[in-house]
């Protein structure tokens, strides 16, 4: 039982250690009554390490109300220089029967990796904005979106 202990205790360090390395770990919360393409998420993170590599997550809860298995994404990323790129993802929350991916039961929590190894050109500002690209007007059921960066463990 001790060993148990000792080990559950260690993992919870390990854990609580990796969530201060985070550059950001941010999320918005979506209003109730939904998301429309006209109101983009927008996160900031301010980078100070160019020569660091990073590993960037998108946070992601909704509830099992949600009526498709995935959700697609535009990307906007405004670096300090004010230009910027896009990128469009598309998110799996559930298998082709309908089984849920994530953590949670009525709410899913998922935290995906959108890229590893990632070197931010440029020091400062950066701004990340999110529209939801679904084929609807007003997206139900989605509850919060955001981003995490953590230092990557890969080395220059």
């Amino acid at each position: 039982m001790r060993k148990l202990i000792s080990v559950l205790f260690g993992i919870f360090l390990v854990s609580c250690s990796l969530a201060d390395q985070a550059v950001l770990s941010e999320s918005v919360a979506i209003p109730e009554t939904g998301w429309t393409m006209e109101n983009p998420i927008q996160i900031n993170a301010k980078i100070k390490d160019t020569s660091q590599l990073y590993d960037v997550y998108i946070m992601l809860r909704h509830n099992t109300d949600y009526e498709w298995i995935n959700l697609f994404l535009f990307l906007k990323t405004y670096y300090p220089n004010q230009e910027f790129s896009r990128d469009t993802l598309e998110c799996f929350l559930s298998d082709e029967t309908g089984r849920w991916f994530g953590k949670g039961s009525s709410v899913k929590d998922h935290t995906m990796l959108f890229k590893s190894n990632v070197k931010f050109p440029q020091e400062g500002h950066y701004q990340f904005e999110f529209v939801q690209g679904m084929r609807t007007e007003n997206l139900q059921n989605i509850m919060d979106l955001g981003m995490k960066i953590v230092p990557s463990k890969t080395k220059l």
